[in-house]
This record gives C-alpha cells, structure tokens and sequence, in this order.
C-alpha cells in the first residue's frame, strides 16, 4: 500500500471512529459484507467457512490481533492459540455443537477494527436455520490493489453458496455486547442521516430471514452488492429477466454470478447519501424498490438496552423500508 493510501487510512480511522472514555475504539466505519448459508452442521459447510476463513487470512491476516478461544471464549491473540487455526478443530466438531468465530484488528482484545471476520454456525436441528460469514475491511484498502471488495466477496460466495447477502459501507461494532451496546444510539444516529450505511446484527437477522416476509423467508434489503442465492432468482424470474430489468432500470447495475446464485453491484462505488440534505443512494433506492417482492418486512429491536434514541422495533422495521418512499 502507498504511503499516501496509508495517510489516507490514518485520516479515515481518526474521524470515522467512535473510542470510549480511554481512548479504545469502540465504534468503527468499513467496508463490510455479510452472507448467510444453510446447514452449518454439515463437514462440507464448515470446510467452506473455514476456507473464507483462511482466505480473509490470506488477504490481510499480518493486520489482526485477536482471535476468539473456542474452549474459553475469551480473545487471545491471534497466533497463539486454538482459535487462530479453524481447520485444526471445527472441521471435527460434532453435528450437535455450534461454533462462533471471531478475528479483529483492534489493539485491545475488546475494540472494534475495520479487519474484522467473524462466523456463526448452529448445530443439527430438526428445523432450517442460518448461519453466517461476515467480514470487513478499511476503506480504502483496495485502493492500490488488484484486488477488490466486490471480488473478496464474490470469493466467499462460490464456496458457501449462500442464501442471501450485501456489502458496502457498515459499522464494525466491539465484539463485547456489553461494550456495544453502550454506543447503539451513535448506530442509530449515524443510519438516521447516511441511509446507505449498513444497520448489520447478522445474530437477530438470521432468525428474521426465515420468518420476516409474512412468516416466511425473504432477504434483510440492499446495499452496495447484493447477494441472491438460486432460490431468490428464481423467485425474481431467473437470470436473464433480471439482468435484463436491471439494464432497463440503469445500466450502471452489474450482475456477477457464481455457482449457487448472483451478487448485483449498484455502480462502481459504494454510496452513503445524506438524508439531512435530502441525498440518496439512487441505484440503492431503485434495486430495493425492485426486489421489494422478496425483501422482509417484520423483525425484531435490532439494540436493545442502552440509553437514547435507538433500533426499537419501530425503528428496526422502519429502516427496513426506508428507500419505498424515494
């Protein structure tokens, strides 16, 4: 990365970050993306999650500090432990254990960090439930690279196979709920003003997308890249009608397929826009308005807890919605 990018990242990480009263950030802004993927307790999904996994390593694993103990469930640091080596243990794991992963890059064990990756996966019940893969980056981490955030998440993609999905711009919260959920109404805030600023609690959506379209399943909305798994695009009139829609719409929509489904990229850059000034994300506003047919509806508080204006229930699903209107 160039010393000029690097510059640039510092600017960034100062201003786009809330700390606590010791200095530790708390609150983070990134490039973040979260896909969600069926049966977590088969051998073959977790070797997928442990290549995502290894492939976020591969990509910027000298930046992360931390990683989660899967015995303790206590932080230690990245390399010195079972949890820095999914491959040695979850690929073994019984069907009926569920397993969390967590890598960051913040300094204190219970900061928030833009190198962010994290894994849910729940054990063999006699009903469907979602795990998910979620990871993150700086802003403007891609800059120098060949690499990009649209292709990172399209390599996580082909081997999950997920269900549903979206990346852009999003909020890394501190791992520690309780730490979290001190600063919910700085979340709030923020969402209120830049609508295309990703609200992201995967733990809450997961259940929501199986039951939040008319109790029934359905995707949390868009952003930047929007993932459909098959079953979506058959819902939508399959491959060649939506790409064919979407040219109509505005031909700066890109659809990337991959074995299992289709990742839509809205424009060439993610996009905030700014509700106070009456500024928003255009392409984001007409792909949500285009998928609202299979989009959720209902869902639970996204925050809970806390003081000031936050996600309630209202609010949660209120953000739900928040492009029908434009």
């Amino acid at each position: 990365m160039s010393d000029g990018t690097n510059e640039m990242m510092k600017v960034l990480d100062e201003h786009l970050v809330v700390r606590d009263d010791e200095g530790r950030p708390v609150l983070q802004v990134a490039l973040l993306a979260t896909i969600y993927f069926e049966d977590a307790h088969k051998r073959e999904v977790r070797e997928a999650v442990v290549s995502c996994c290894e492939d976020y390593f591969r990509r910027c694993g000298h930046r992360i500090r931390w990683a989660l103990n899967p015995d303790t469930r206590l932080m230690e640091r990245f390399g010195k432990g079972k949890g820095s080596t999914p491959r040695a243990w979850l690929l073994d794991l019984p069907e009926d254990r569920s397993f969390s992963l967590i890598y960051h890059g913040a300094e204190h064990d219970r900061g928030a960090s833009a190198f962010y990756a994290s894994a849910l996966g729940l054990p063999r019940r006699p009903f469907a439930e979602l795990g998910y893969f979620r990871m993150a980056f700086p802003l403007l981490w891609f800059a120098d690279l060949s690499d990009s955030f649209p292709q990172s998440l399209l390599d996580a993609c082909k081997p999950l196979k997920p269900v549903s999905g979206y990346g852009g711009i999003g909020v890394v919260e501190s791992p520690d709920t309780s730490i979290s959920s001190q600063y919910g109404q700085v979340v709030y805030s923020w969402a209120q003003r830049f609508p295309g600023l990703e609200a992201d609690y995967p733990t809450s959506h997961s259940t929501w997308l199986q039951e939040g379209r008319s109790g029934g399943e359905g995707i949390k909305g868009v952003n930047w890249l929007t993932v459909l798994g098959d079953r979506w695009v058959e819902e939508m009139g399959r491959l060649d009608k939506i790409e064919a829609d979407l040219c109509a719409l505005d031909p700066r929509f890109i659809v990337h397929r991959f074995p299992g489904g289709i990742m839509i990229q809205a424009g060439p850059r993610p996009q905030l826009g700014d509700a106070e000034r009456n500024v928003w994300p255009e392409l984001y506003v007409t792909l949500s308005k285009y998928l609202k047919p299979i989009r959720i509806t209902r869902h639970r508080p996204f925050q809970y807890g806390g003081v000031g204006p936050r996600f309630d229930l209202e609010r949660s699903q209120a953000w739900l919605r928040r492009f029908d209107d434009r």
